[in-house]
């Protein structure tokens, strides 16, 4: 999709509230508190949540309507939250070891893992939630580049410390399953992974 269609994608849906993801909501107690990246973050949902429960938050996407109304919302109830544009396809500029926690959900951009990895400071916390062809359920997104294969994730986070691994338990709304991992970067810099699968 384009930025213009996420744009639209995100204006229709300007009415509706920030709903945070339910697994996100399950999982708040494995996350440390501290400065948080929220990729792709589109309209915010997740980035208001763990705004209100006091974390700062740096949230970027592609999407200019989904960074504005993220902005909006958290102008009014008085979050602590950055939101910015980025175009995390070509110029991601993640700086090293600066976040507690960096949050990926329903976005998968393989490339992109290695320097979202090296962004979470030693002993901070990695979550990522997507599709998945683990689980055995029908249908499932059609472009096989944005749906991670089964036990994905551990390779990619292999050396790292994997506080829980859930996958095909639940169908997705667009069909198929889903795959999520709470992993946590180990304190020695020789232990960082980036076990990227082989294609």
């Amino acid at each position: 999709m384009t930025a213009a269609d996420w744009d639209e994608r995100w204006r229709d849906k300007a009415e509706q509230p920030h709903c945070p993801d339910p697994w996100l909501a399950r999982i708040l107690p494995l996350l440390p508190a501290g400065k948080v990246l929220d990729v792709a973050c589109g309209r915010g949902r997740n980035a208001l949540y763990l705004a209100e429960h006091g974390h700062t938050v740096h949230a970027v996407d592609y999407s200019d309507e989904g960074i504005e109304q993220l902005r909006a919302e958290a102008s009014k109830k008085k979050l602590d939250i950055t939101a910015e544009q980025v175009d995390l396809e070509h110029s991601p500029a993640l700086t090293a070891a600066t976040y507690d926690i960096v949050i990926v959900f329903f976005y998968l951009q393989r490339t992109l893992f290695p320097a979202l990895m090296q962004s979470v400071r030693p002993g901070g916390i990695m979550v990522v939630r997507t599709f998945s062809r683990a689980g055995h359920f029908p249908g499932s997104p059609k472009r096989k580049e944005f749906v991670l294969e089964p036990g994905e994730l551990l390779q990619i986070f292999s050396g790292w410390d994997v506080l829980l691994h859930e996958e095909g338990l639940e169908p997705s709304s667009k069909g198929g399953s889903l795959a999520g991992i709470v992993a946590r970067r180990p304190l020695s810099p020789s232990c960082v992974g980036f076990c990227l699968p082989r294609p």
